[in-house]
């Protein structure tokens, strides 16, 4: 009997297993035979498309604990795979073509894609404070190296050496908040933290420092020096990635430390994420304004909406939660998009770099003027858009639970983000410049998916029930 029980707990771990193998094959794969970059590609995505189908298999199962309470498998956790899944398949379809114009090692990118993917996912599924670092580190391991990738560039250098510091830094508080709260409880398992009914100063200087540590992986303010910097610095397939998949494991880092570990000290944690999603959303906006990088703006508009996601969280229930959700799945979609078009438009004859690179772009490249123009509706959050969505459920779960002076800062600050969000906009349509089409520049397999992937922030605004809904039922 105990044979089968431990055969059916590795049974349930096979989606990681099989990307923990499929990276160390794409890994030997690129040392043994380099030269072969279009293989190496289709491998990793084989990889990708298996571990998909193998995380949604148990989809409609009970949520269930395994190894002692080391690991759990629930519905926030196969969703939050299945959505990482998805999204690494279309970042590396968009990356492809980087990855080949700048000699970039294919084999070394892909296989720590595929290991930041499997950090994520053991974040996702850990309930054990010691999992949830480990599976942290080995993201952040990953993504450093992937900054730095760009050996020749010193500003990518310098983009990698702040990352890692200051992600060591952040790694640090929360490594200090989590041996606090062993050395107060004697236990390291969420469920057990539940249990604990006093909040002494001890727990609640522990609490604190899980929140700074949390602040600083999600790029909130005051903790958000490093992201504008990391945009701007990373290699563009680089920027992509981290702007999109792992912001989905960083809510779930979230989730996990504070809805499953310490929900009875709410009205501690409460008052810190509320501080750091005003300053997120008011900072992030004001500074948006003044940059004259495109990818500067794109990293001040990050810490923006990384705002609204705390917003979600403050909440502290099944409705904020699910809100905060959708939000961070919306904005995902969003940013790989947005990357997705500035990475098209590396084979144009100028590349989208400063936001002057964009004047007149709707007259030689009408369509990626029209998907930009899209998804610049969606992030400034205008009806007729799925970013609308998103906002009104962070705007309606703040409503609901007497938060509607947090949901007018809410409201104020997305004003002040519509402007730049529109200047983009006008600069493409309504300024003139000398950019003259490339004929055939434009790969046809990249174009489908961007054009799809762009198309799908409107059609969800017609048709957002079934993702919100999935998204509550997830946290029931």
């Amino acid at each position: 009997m105990q044979i089968n029980t431990i055969m059916m707990e590795y049974l349930i771990l096979v989606p990681e297993i099989t990307l923990l193998l499929g990276a160390c094959v794409v890994l030997l794969g690129g040392a043994f035979a380099a030269h072969y970059r279009q293989s190496l590609f289709y491998l990793t995505q084989t990889v990708l498309f298996v571990v998909l189908a193998l995380s949604v298999a148990p989809f409609n199962s009970q949520a269930r604990e395994l190894f002692n309470g080391f690991y759990i498998i629930d519905g926030l956790a196969i969703f939050a795979k299945t959505s990482m899944c998805v999204l690494m398949i279309v970042v590396l379809i968009y990356s492809r073509r980087y990855i080949e114009t700048h000699k970039f090692p294919a084999g070394e990118y892909y296989a720590l894609a595929l290991f930041a993917l499997l950090g994520m996912m053991l974040m996702s599924s850990a309930s054990h404070l010691l999992m949830i670092y480990l599976g942290l580190e080995l993201l952040s391991l990953c993504m450093y190296a992937l900054v730095a990738m760009d050996r020749d560039n010193s500003i990518s250098s310098e983009a990698a050496i702040k990352y890692f510091v200051l992600g060591a830094i952040a790694s640090g508080f929360l490594l200090y908040g989590i041996s606090l709260i062993y050395g107060l409880t004697g236990s390291l398992y969420l469920s057990q933290l539940t249990l604990v009914s006093e909040a002494g100063i001890g727990i609640i200087a522990a609490v604190i420092f899980i929140v700074i540590g949390l602040a600083f992986k999600l790029g909130a303010v005051p903790f958000h020096m490093w992201l504008p910097d990391v945009y701007q610095g990373a290699p563009l397939s680089v920027a992509l990635l981290i702007g999109s998949v792992p912001k989905i494991a960083g809510l779930l880092l979230a989730l996990r430390l504070l809805m499953d570990g310490v929900p009875w000290m709410h009205q501690y944690w409460q008052q810190s994420l509320i501080v750091l999603s005003v300053l997120s959303l008011l900072v992030g906006n004001i500074v948006a304004i003044a940059q004259t990088s495109l990818r500067r703006m794109l990293g001040y508009s990050t810490i923006g909406h990384v705002g609204y996601i705390l917003l979600g969280l403050s909440v502290g229930n099944v409705q904020g939660y699910s809100a905060a959700l959708f939000y961070t799945l919306i904005y995902a979609l969003m940013s790989s998009a947005t990357f997705g078009a500035l990475l098209m438009s590396e084979r144009m004859q100028r590349p989208l770099e400063q936001l002057s690179d964009l004047r007149g772009l709707a007259k030689p490249y009408p369509w990626l003027a029209f998907l930009l123009l899209l998804l610049m509706f969606s992030m400034a959050g205008i009806p007729m858009t799925v970013g609308f969505y998103a906002k009104l459920q962070i705007l309606q779960a703040l409503v609901a639970n007497n938060g509607l002076i947090l949901a007018l800062i809410a409201v104020v600050s997305s004003v002040i983000g519509a402007f730049y969000y529109l200047r983009v906009i006008k600069l493409m349509y309504f300024d003139d410049n000398d950019i003259r089409p490339i004929e055939g520049s434009m790969p046809a397999a990249h174009i489908s998916v961007l054009s799809v992937h762009a198309l799908l922030v409107v059609g969800l605004f017609f048709f957002p029930q079934a993702l919100i809904q999935i998204c509550q039922q997830v946290f029931s």
